[in-house]
């Protein structure tokens, strides 16, 4: 993942990382360990702001904790010393020493982080998930036996479902609903959605802050009304 092949994005990251002070990485572990709830992109990011308030390097620290843990980096830093060497080897000597105790130090197995890891795969593990959902209505003609005047019209609905399989590739799945189906489904999903609001409350009353936020979870804005 971080080899001397990488992308220059990539470099640039474990230079920034390399640059950090003791004061900085010190303060960066507090701050982690002592977090609560989920440690989300969002969250990570905005501990990380506390201690290191250029943008840049804050995302470059962020993204190495998010992706990184202590047995990762052992392997980055023997696939590095590999070409340690090499003309194109994209660090010198002090900068990769520097480089080797800051990763060490910085990449550890923080609660909360760990808290919101468990939860995404949570997420994936619990099912397919869905990319669209459409349910379309339409009209099929119902002609006579020669095929030449139209007797009738029967309404139909159809269930289009797309869901993201095992390979990561979307399933597409169609099924007819009758009309007592489709106020079945409309009833359920509002009880669905009513025991969705009770849990969410129950558990920001037991466990504050111990509701990660993904997709999973997350509730969607209302959108703004011109009227």
């Amino acid at each position: 993942m971080l080899d001397p092949s990488a992308s220059s994005g990539m470099v640039n990251d474990l230079k920034t990382i390399a640059g950090l002070s003791d004061e900085q990485i010190a303060e960066i572990r507090n701050h982690l360990a002592e977090a609560d709830g989920f440690l989300d992109h969002k969250a990570l990011l905005a501990t990380i702001r506390e201690v290191i308030q250029d943008s840049k390097s804050a995302e470059a620290v962020r993204r190495a904790i998010r992706n990184l843990n202590p047995s990762t980096v052992e392997r980055i830093i023997a696939d590095l010393e590999q070409n340690l060497g090499d003309k194109e080897f994209p660090f010198d000597q002090t900068t990769f020493d520097r480089l080797k105790q800051v990763l060490s130090e910085l990449i550890q197995p923080y609660p909360a982080l760990t808290r919101f890891q468990k939860a995404e795969r949570l997420a994936r593990l619990t099912g397919q998930q869905l990319e669209s959902l459409e349910l379309i209505c339409d009209l099929r003609p119902v002609f006579d036996e020669n095929r030449e005047n139209l007797e009738g019209m029967m309404p139909y609905t159809r269930l289009h479902i797309v869901a993201t399989g095992e390979d990561g590739l979307p399933k597409p799945f169609e099924a007819e609903l009758t009309y007592e189906q489709v106020i079945d489904l409309a009833e359920n999903a509002g009880k669905a959605r009513s025991k969705l609001d009770v849990l969410r409350q129950s558990i920001e009353t037991w466990l504050p802050g111990r509701l990660p936020d993904l997709p999973l979870t997350r509730v969607p804005r209302k959108e703004s009304s011109d009227v």
